[in-house]
């Protein structure tokens, strides 16, 4: 009886085990344009359509993924939250018990795979960059050091989300819903909030820091001599910036912007833009972490378009030596509008 009740807890147990065995779904997440590059970062989820169970994973720098113990059944797939990519559904994924199904996806991005200005590049933005490494270096004065090229990267939202007030939160989904093209599409600067993407090249003095931007922006002056914001300034793409040194950090103050800009960068992509107002005020604190990075939080305050202030961070990688920041002349050769659908 003994052996008999041990044979039965035995093969109960094995049956256990089947049943309870998960599969997985892995693959790689690609842009659509090109031969597709790795879209790092991306969060895939999966959710379980009996169930309603969500799991999710995050892509790796090759763009791979892996999603595993997943209960046998159908699931629907999706990548929702990526700067610039439209997001992917696919639904009736099967997944069998101790198996690995196979799904690779290619994202389309906001521009449709642009070329020069899609995808490609868009995935780039979200990749960690190589970098030196090494002590701040100090400038003559003795304060850090910021002058360099620095590459693109993407700004992430640091404490609560923004909360829009009533009358933007329509002009936004106005915007969304007839597909309205973003001043930069029309080669208008896109302001300070694209400043993350953009790789821009920083030149510092005592008295006067220099930001030359490689993408839309004008090049932006802040000053450093003790200077207060102008009582009359006429309100611009950019602002007029002042700042002072907090220790070893740059802390930039800025006012004075026109309503023509967008915060869309700022709400984490170009699918979640925004108006601006004339009581934008942004506050930067630049901080040069190690020889080979740069990091910048920032804080928007427009009382006129959120219900609240909110921060962002990005980290910036030092670029090589012997790199330089190319001229970009955005109506030259522009083929893009005509082919666009929005107004």
């Amino acid at each position: 009886m003994t052996i008999l009740k041990s044979a039965c807890f035995m093969l109960l147990s094995a049956v256990t085990a089947i049943c309870a065995e998960g599969g997985s779904i892995s693959g790689k997440v690609l842009t659509a344009a090109g031969a597709g590059a790795p879209v790092p970062k991306a969060p895939v989820q999966a959710k379980n359509l009996a169930t309603q169970a969500i799991q999710t994973a995050r892509t790796a720098a090759d763009g791979s993924f892996e999603l595993g113990g997943l209960p046998p059944g159908a699931y629907e797939i999706s990548i929702e939250t990526v700067p610039f990519f439209i997001p992917f559904h696919q639904s009736g994924v099967q997944v069998a018990a101790g198996k690995s199904t196979r799904l690779d996806i290619r994202l389309d991005d906001l521009t449709l795979n642009t070329l020069g200005d899609g995808g490609v590049e868009f995935a780039y933005f979200l990749s960690d960059k190589s970098a030196p490494s090494g002590p701040v270096p100090r400038a003559s004065d003795n304060k850090p050091d910021l002058s360099g090229i620095w590459e693109g990267s993407l700004a992430d939202a640091v404490g609560e989300p923004p909360e829009l007030l009533p009358a933007t939160e329509a002009v936004a989904k106005r915007w969304q819903a007839s597909n309205q093209l973003p001043p930069t599409t029309l080669c208008l600067p896109g302001g300070i909030a694209t400043e993350s993407i953009s790789e821009y090249q920083i030149v510092q003095t005592p008295r006067l820091v220099v930001i030359t931007d490689g993408g839309f922006n004008p090049t932006r002056l802040i000053y450093l001599d003790d200077r207060e914001h102008p009582r009359d300034y006429n309100p611009s793409w950019m602002g007029h910036s002042i700042g002072h040194w907090d220790g070893d950090t740059l802390v930039v103050d800025t006012v004075g912007f026109n309503e023509l800009g967008r915060l869309g960068v700022a709400l984490g992509g170009l699918s979640q833009d925004a108006p601006r107002t004339e009581k934008l005020h942004v506050t930067e604190r630049f901080r040069r972490r190690d020889l080979g990075h740069l990091e910048v939080e920032t804080t928007y305050d427009d009382p006129g378009a959120f219900k609240k202030p909110f921060k962002t961070r990005y980290i910036k990688a030092l670029a090589p030596k012997d790199a330089e920041i190319l001229e970009y002349v955005c109506a030259e050769n522009e083929r893009d509008v005509r082919h666009l659908s929005g107004k």
